[in-house]
């Protein structure tokens, strides 16, 4: 890859302070797809309410608010037969790796920059979504991507979300609304056909029927038939904005709101909610399925795991729960969360395996997607001691070096905090500048980081999470100069 430009003139813009912290969407594996033909067991249509860890599914589901009917449980089916597969993960900057048999690959020709919508689908292939480019996996053991499509801003607009029915007939959702490839052309309709309005487009499902389900900012949209309508969601309280939306292996199709989940059809009229726990208050934003009824939504910094039998809540003090970026479910019930210092696998029930950023040296980084195929793998490898490397740069200004400035370097600095932008990060470094504007941190976990700057007794942010992912280990990596903006 090429070396981070020596330097770098960025105007800076100036944060209040605030409190909380926001952090870009992440990816949400579609782990409905998968490669086993057998038939899964439906996913769970209700769960109870969790308290602070664990409810016993036996127990009588609380009556349903006035106006608003709560899923009823479906009788789960045996499970289907655990086969093992490989896990993927996408590393910004770097690209997407294979985990399978106890070894890390990473694969070629793949995207590596604003990489989306990494997932296993039923034709045995993996597929995913870099900018405006969708490419395609031949099969899970193959070391090479294959370009299938690609957009423009006339044929498909953006591309932020896929979806694929079948080999080369996709669905993708983006700024403009919803486009069609029949491995051929594009088909294009506007939010306005689809009745989104002004909305964004957040995320695209294609049930086994063959309706597309839609989630907007405010809504969810259907095209049945050829036509599209748009559900009336006004019995389902408390919904707040739409999130998400995902096909189950039973093929049924949830939408997760930031404050509900919500299981939609067969009709465009049988939206209801579904109960999943977490806290008084939720606030969730991520949603992954299993094919063993498995549901994985995270509320804030926690992560509910609703399974046919219980509901467990991973609070942000029992796992590596900064900076969220993925989620995935596989079908032995284990949970698979990237985020920007690592990979957390928990599950079943208290299990949890650990790879922070720079243990596992072709993980290092920010893990933006995840995919797991059938069950898995079977063998996972146990995490190296943490690699470190030393990161530096120059602070300048009108062309001469600033002395004293305090700089703060974290995978992902806050815009918005109590204190400093990366007060709250579990890996941070903190420090000035000498006498020639310089600023160095050594023993860096292998990682990408962002740094902040109090110039003038105003914290500004600069680059998010861009340095140092071609740092090397026992080496420092030069970040080149940054000129502050003139007073």
């Amino acid at each position: 890859m090429k070396q981070a430009p020596r330097s770098l003139a960025l105007l800076f813009g100036s944060f209040a302070l605030a409190c909380g912290e926001t952090t870009s969407p992440p990816l949400v594996a579609r782990p409905e797809l998968q490669v086993s033909k057998t038939t899964p067991p439906p996913a769970p249509e209700a769960k109870l309410e969790a308290k602070d860890e664990t409810k016993d599914a036996t127990k009588a589901e609380p009556p349903a608010e006035p106006g608003e009917p709560a899923a009823t449980p479906t009788p789960t089916s045996p499970p289907a037969p655990q086969v093992p597969g490989p896990a993927f993960f996408a590393i910004d900057k770097k690209g997407i790796v294979r985990l399978d048999q106890g070894k890390f690959t990473p694969l070629a020709n793949g995207p590596d920059r604003l990489i989306k919508n990494l997932h296993v689908a039923d034709d045995g292939a993996l597929w995913v979504v870099g900018f405006e480019t969708i490419y395609k996996l031949p099969t899970l053991a193959a070391d090479e991507f294959k370009e299938v499509a690609r957009g423009d801003f006339k044929e498909t607009g953006t591309i932020d979300e896929l979806f694929v029915t079948a080999d080369d007939d996709l669905w993708v959702a983006g700024f403009g609304g919803v486009s069609h490839w029949d491995g051929k052309a594009w088909t294009r309709e506007e939010k306005a056909t689809i009745g989104a309005g002004d909305d964004m487009v957040k995320a695209i499902a294609v049930d086994r029927a063959g309706k597309v389900w839609v989630a907007s900012s405010n809504g969810i949209h259907v095209k049945d038939r050829g036509t599209w309508s748009t559900l009336d969601l006004g019995k389902i309280k408390d919904r707040l904005f739409m999130e998400g939306i995902e096909r189950a292996a039973d093929g049924t199709v949830y939408a997760l709101a930031s404050a509900t989940l919500i299981k939609l059809g067969p009709g465009p009229a049988d939206a209801v909610a579904v109960k999943l726990g977490g806290g008084s208050i939720p606030s969730y934003s991520d949603l992954a399925l299993g094919t063993d009824g498995t549901i994985a939504a995270r509320n804030l910094f926690d992560l509910v795991i609703s399974t046919p039998t219980t509901t467990k809540v991973w609070r942000k003090k029992d796992y590596m729960s900064e900076g969220v970026r993925a989620l995935a479910v596989d079908a032995a019930g284990r949970v698979w969360v990237g985020s920007e210092i690592g990979v957390t696998i928990l599950g079943p029930g208290d299990a949890k395996i650990e790879w922070r950023s720079g243990a596992v040296p072709e993980l290092s980084g920010e893990v933006v997607g995840v995919a797991v195929a059938g069950a898995g793998p079977a063998e996972l490898p146990t995490a190296g001691p943490i690699q470190t490397g030393g990161l530096k740069g120059k602070l300048l200004r009108g062309g001469q070096p600033v002395v004293g400035i305090e700089v703060e370097l974290c995978p992902s600095p806050s815009m918005m905090f109590t204190k400093s932008p990366c007060a709250d990060s579990s890996v941070k470094f903190a420090g000035r500048t000498d006498s020639n504007g310089e600023w160095t941190f050594a023993e860096v976990p292998l990682g990408a980081y962002g740094i902040a700057i109090n110039s003038e007794g105003k914290w500004r942010i600069t680059m998010g999470s861009d340095l140092g992912v071609e740092m090397k280990p026992g080496e420092v990596f030069d970040v080149g100069s940054v000129s502050l903006d003139k007073k």
